[in-house]
């Protein structure tokens, strides 16, 4: 094939997947249960080593080095894998320029499905869903009754510190009803613009899946804090009950109702929400963790850098007494530990008869799949 027939069948390419967008999806009728995903980027400049980046993994072998080949005497750049037809992913493309070194990064322009499901920005994801069938309640609808959203700040005494307070109002928000349900959520950046949770709320409400309720986002002042607040830390438990709850209700018309009482987040936000529950369950009667890390014991380390995994909260819930608990708990396949100690503390739950549910997607510790499960976990919930 010339030069020319080359950049003709490019161009037909795309041209016939114009509509539908890329990666490009193709089914082998011999291999069930994979298909063959290639991903497709254009770059007329020829001058970037272009790579494949997944959020949230961690050294998956199976894509190799992650570079995209050259189709030669064209300006396209490709990679086919043989994936799981379930898989679900965040994907960005990697430049690095061979003249000057320089790096950048971007989401995939031909893809149109995106995290934040919004219109294309800097921080956009492209997202691979291959689970298609759920309901996408975080896509923004045009019924036009939408939440509203207040920014607080936080001073604490017990921390020493200030933080962030987010608060979802639902449509009509109104305090001479009934005191609303409430959820806490940590790690507002993610659960705001990553799992879309006030579009969640606007929809699930819209459509009478839900009853309004309150959502209360909440903020560490930084990343290094976030990493010592939420892994089982009694102290940021105590600022949580004695600070932050009662900054909120005297501020909001939330329910005093530890049943209508949702606390929740992910990853180690999702072991903050269990573990300050699973201490004050006459607060907190229902919990939400996704990809929770509840292989962390009280100590992060040996000492030589090797992180222990020592699944401390996973014992209390089996050699303590039964706490009045509903729980919704998710990982990923490839999450390893998040999945192996996920899957002990579900037995544990079930030995001790919790009323718990959980679901094992097929990917990645990131938010592809957060916001995907997230409604379906709330309505559970709420039950």
């Amino acid at each position: 094939m010339d030069k020319d027939d080359r950049i003709g069948a490019v161009d037909n390419l795309l041209a016939s997947h114009k509509e539908k967008g890329f990666p490009l999806i193709e089914q082998d009728s011999l291999l069930e249960g994979y298909v063959y995903a290639t991903f497709i980027h254009i770059d007329s400049t020829h001058q970037n080593d272009i790579t494949f980046n997944v959020f949230g993994i961690y050294d998956e072998y199976r894509f190799g080095d992650k570079k995209l080949y050259h189709l030669d005497s064209t300006d396209l750049y490709y990679r086919t894998y043989m994936i799981p037809d379930d898989l679900c992913f965040a994907y960005k493309f990697y430049y690095s320029n061979k003249v000057t070194g320089k790096k950048s990064r971007m989401s995939d322009p031909l893809n149109p499905s995106l995290v934040p499901s919004s219109e294309r920005k800097n921080m956009s994801w492209s997202a691979l869903d291959l689970r298609t069938s759920e309901d996408e309640w975080y896509v923004k609808s045009d019924h036009r009754q939408y939440g509203t959203l207040d920014t607080l700040e936080l001073h604490s005494e017990l921390l020493s510190n200030a933080r962030n307070i987010y608060v979802y109002l639902p449509p009509k928000y109104d305090t001479t009803k009934e005191k609303y349900p409430v959820i806490y959520l940590f790690d507002p950046y993610i659960y705001l613009n990553l799992v879309e949770v006030p579009n969640v709320l606007d929809n699930l409400i819209y459509h009478q899946e839900i009853s309004p309720m309150i959502a209360v986002f909440i903020d560490n002042p930084s990343q290094a804090v976030r990493n010592k607040e939420l892994p089982l830390n009694a102290q940021f438990k105590n600022f949580f009950i004695t600070e932050l709850l009662p900054f909120i209700k005297d501020r909001y018309h939330v329910t005093d109702l530890a049943d209508e009482t949702i606390i929740g987040g992910i990853s180690y936000g999702g072991l903050a929400a269990t573990y300050i529950a699973f201490e004050h369950s006459d607060v907190f009667g229902k919990v939400l963790s996704q990809s929770g890390s509840f292989w962390r014991d009280t100590t992060l380390t040996d000492g030589g850098e090797d992180w222990i995994r020592g699944d401390h909260l996973t014992r209390q819930f089996q050699t303590q007494e039964k706490r009045s608990l509903k729980l919704h708990l998710d990982w990923g396949l490839q999450e390893n530990w998040c999945k192996a100690s996920g899957r002990r503390l579900a037995q544990v739950l079930k030995d001790k008869q919790y009323e718990f549910t959980f679901t094992e997607f097929n990917g990645w510790h990131d938010w592809s799949n957060s916001r995907k499960i997230f409604p379906d976990a709330l309505r559970y919930l709420l039950e």
